[in-house]
């Protein structure tokens, strides 16, 4: 293994907390930067906010900052909390890579994947819009509706139901009109006829007052003060589906949307959250029409490992021809934790040449044969992190 991916709040916090007194640099114009103001947020994605500080105007906003330390490498992954304020960033994802010298990197060598296993997926769209729901698309409907509206009520929302609809069976203006804009469109306040309309949200300017008004007539009608329509896109960015939020009170219920929806624990973090379980639905429904499977190598070695175990990157030799599948395709393999083989499931996420002619990839992993395997695979890796990051 060659890197450490750290995802814990609580980690990446304790590390941008000691970066504070060092210079960064954009991996990307090269421009540095100091840090100020770490701090943990309680909002949905337990994130980590920073102020970045410079001498010159920002020329682009960071996606990744790096620097140098004694024995390791460390690269911030960043994004913006809010499209308003420059200097305010989210950490999502620290990388440290110890260096050559470091008697850590050695310590960490010896992991290995197992059987490494892609398969072919149908066309989703093509299967949905031929055969409908089927019993296996409606039982994961089921499945999700729930696990949402959970997750959701225990951060402050509420929700009086949830809908995950595909746009091959839409009827209306309004999702004719989203199926051809691919954006989320949010209606606030039904009662006040408060739309949200920033961050390429659909604006219903675009369509007719009269629509707009039996529309919004239709909502109150049924008891729904808000709601949230959230795109959702197959491999190659297809329009797919949607999440549809909907909820009995003004912004979803959530008293932050409301005082502040562009603020840390507003609009942004549920933004990202929808769009991390769009992503894992999306899989959920492809590794349910998987077929033929194909073993692509038997062992082959672990290069880095997510702190929260839903990552991974793997070495492939010269010859495996990997290089050539096809990103989003579904994959399999295995890993043995304290002397027991668990086989994950993930997607195929990137491809990238490596030394010597093999080839890296990227794994994000969803799933495992045994209940117990996503979180024993988060400790594993956490203890494989552990004094490297204290």
């Amino acid at each position: 293994m060659k890197k450490y991916r750290l995802t814990d709040q609580r980690t990446v916090l304790g590390i941008v907390s000691k970066l504070t007194t060092t210079i960064l640099q954009d991996k990307d114009t090269k421009q540095k930067f100091t840090l100020q103001n770490p701090v943990a947020v309680k909002d949905i994605l337990h994130s980590v906010h920073i102020t970045i500080a410079t001498t010159e105007p920002i020329v682009s906003k960071p996606k990744s900052l790096v620097c140098v330390l004694k024995e390791n490498r460390v690269e911030l992954r960043v994004k913006p909390v809010n499209p308003y304020q420059d200097d305010l960033l989210q950490v999502y994802e620290i990388l440290i890579e110890p260096l050559e010298r470091s008697a850590k990197r050695a310590a960490i060598e010896d992991i290995s994947a197992y059987e490494f296993k892609m398969a072919q997926t149908a066309d989703l769209g093509t299967v949905i819009s031929i055969y409908g729901k089927t019993s296996i698309i409606n039982q994961i409907l089921n499945q999700w509706q729930i696990h949402l509206e959970q997750i959701l009520a225990n951060y402050g929302y509420f929700i009086k139901k949830i809908q995950i609809g595909f746009y091959y069976a839409v009827d209306t203006q309004l999702m004719e009109a989203l199926a051809a804009s691919k954006a989320p469109y949010y209606v606030r306040d039904a009662n006040k006829r408060i739309f949200y309309s920033d961050r390429g949200f659909f604006s219903p300017k675009k369509l007719s007052e009269i629509y707009i008004r039996s529309y919004l007539d239709s909502l109150l009608l049924n008891n729904i003060k808000s709601t949230l329509i959230f795109p959702i896109f197959s491999k190659g960015k297809i329009l797919l589906g949607y999440f549809e939020i909907i909820s009995n009170l003004p912004d979803l219920g959530n008293p932050v949307l409301q005082s502040d929806i562009e603020g840390a624990e507003g609009i942004g973090p549920l933004l990202s959250f929808l769009d991390q379980k769009a992503e894992e639905f999306v899989f959920q429904l492809e590794f349910a029409y998987a077929k033929d499977w194909e073993t692509i190598i038997r062992t082959t070695p672990v290069r880095d490992i997510s702190q929260d175990g839903r990552g991974i990157g793997i070495t492939f030799p010269k010859g495996t021809n990997i290089e050539t599948s096809t990103l989003g395709s579904p994959v399999s393999f295995q890993m043995v934790i304290n002397s027991s083989p668990y086989t994950f499931y993930g997607s195929l996420r990137s491809i990238k040449k490596g030394e010597s002619n093999s080839t890296n990839i990227g794994v994000q992993i969803f799933q495992c044969d045994k209940p117990e395997g996503m979180s024993y695979l988060s400790a594993y890796a956490s203890n494989l992190i552990g004094e490297a990051v204290s």
